[in-house]
């Protein structure tokens, strides 16, 4: 899979012979060994079994990864990328308890946006859960950034986070590649377990609890509401019967008097006569 050696083979020959390459020849090679590496396990047709870290509920899951495994190369002004695709697939069904169906839709949303896919429902107990969809798509990227600085860039590869990390230029060979290749594949999880994994766990955490806080909040603030709207229409209600109960007493005095008034004028007209 060496892709320094084709380089060494095809130096543009305006350029004085040097051992140097430049950022656009290395990130072609890392392009070059990924599209190799791509293509045998496609070809092959390999699932490796790994383990998948589900930071948000703090969980090492057995998964297996598989294909179909996919590169694409991107360009514009700023950046040339490398993107390899695959999946992450959980050897066992995932399923989240909620309190109830907003929260359940909320954490579902939450996870969507990070690239898994989930369902919030009801089970057949009555719950409010989130059923996760055991393939999870993983991409790995490395990302030259105009024409100067390399970056790698995880998401939801051997564990449920995206990560960006500076790629320096020495470390670019045929042996760091191997490295990066197997990471990927959940064959070398050390290789940036104590670099990256407390630190990103721990934002990631925080970042959950501030959106519980804020879910909690908001559905305080919807119950406010609804407690209030409730108190108004129940002033309403008893506005409404007190002033039917005004409207009858005064219907029920109106004939009263009118009775009285019938009455006194009938006992007069009778002592009249006689």
């Amino acid at each position: 899979m060496s892709f320094l050696d084709e380089l060494e083979n095809h130096q543009d020959e305006s350029q004085p012979e040097s051992n140097e390459k430049t950022p656009r020849q290395l990130w072609e090679g890392c392009f070059k060994y990924f599209q190799h590496f791509t293509s045998i396990i496609q070809k092959e047709k390999k699932v490796f079994p790994s383990q998948f870290n589900l930071t948000f509920l703090n969980t090492t899951n057995d998964c297996k990864i598989c294909g179909p495994y996919e590169i694409k190369r991107t360009a514009n002004s700023d950046e040339l990328r490398l993107e390899v695709k695959m999946l992450s697939k959980l050897s066992q069904n995932i399923v989240i308890k909620r309190k109830d169906l907003r929260s359940a839709e909320i954490l579902s949303h939450k996870l969507s946006k990070d690239g898994i896919l989930s369902t919030a429902k009801l089970n057949k107990e009555g719950n409010n859960i989130v059923e996760i969809n055991p393939n999870i798509v993983s991409l790995f990227n490395i990302i030259l950034k105009q024409n100067h600085k390399f970056y790698i860039e995880y998401k939801n590869i051997c564990s449920s986070t995206k990560r960006t990390i500076l790629l320096p230029i020495e470390k670019i060979n045929e042996a760091y590649m191997d490295e990066l290749a197997k990471y990927i594949l959940g064959q070398n999880p050390d290789l940036y377990t104590e670099k990256i994994s407390s630190q990103e766990i721990t934002k990631i955490r925080a970042k959950i609890e501030m959106d519980q806080v804020r879910v909690h909040q908001k559905e305080l603030e919807v119950q406010a509401e609804r407690d209030e709207q409730e108190r108004l229409k129940e002033i309403e209600k008893a506005n409404s019967i007190k002033e039917k109960s005004k409207k009858y007493i005064a219907v029920k005095s109106q004939e009263v008097k009118s009775k009285f008034f019938s009455k006194l004028i009938n006992s007069l007209k009778n002592k009249n006569r006689d």
